[in-house]
């Protein structure tokens, strides 16, 4: 092949890729570049809708400390959907300065599609937040919350110090 063949093919190339890429820039949903998260309980939601669908395909506590694992049996279940339908918008709140980078425990959830972290500091906070999250964590105020729901309790009930 000539030279000028060449560069003339190179040309062609160069202009379709520019107009396939300039055509998909109208094909993107803008809103996935936006880094502000929707509201303060954006991953509870999703946790919370997953847990209506489905139960967990894999649910347990991890003991950060001597890094023991204990698996939640089925009854341990019906705490977890009986704290998240305790929240209300007031339990949420924003990250708070004073908190410590190690949480306690750490709770695994499972489903088909989705999996989700919850970090437990002490009684009265936690955090929720999914495997590949893109916004910050959920964080919850849990010293209203009605004690048998406690998933500090519940961790130290299963995993005692």
């Amino acid at each position: 092949m000539s030279v000028s063949i060449k560069k003339y093919i190179s040309i062609i190339i160069c202009i379709f890729f520019s107009l396939t890429l300039y055509g998909c820039k109208y094909k993107f949903n803008k809103n996935i570049f936006i880094k502000n998260k929707p509201n303060t309980y954006y991953y509870t939601n999703l946790l919370m809708k997953d847990l209506s669908l489905e139960k967990p395909t894999e649910l347990y506590a991890l003991y950060m400390n001597f890094y023991k694992k204990k698996d939640f049996s089925v009854g341990d279940l019906s705490t977890f959907t009986d704290f998240f339908k305790s929240l209300n918008t007031d339990s949420f709140i924003q990250k708070p300065a004073n908190l410590t980078n190690k949480p306690i425990y750490k709770i695994f959830l499972t489903f088909s599609k989705n999996k989700y972290i919850i970090n437990v500091y002490n009684e009265n906070l936690i955090s929720i937040y999914p495997w590949d999250g893109g916004y910050s964590m959920d964080y919850i105020d849990t010293t209203k919350m009605y004690k048998a729901y406690n998933l500090y309790g519940l961790c130290k009930y299963l995993i005692p110090k």
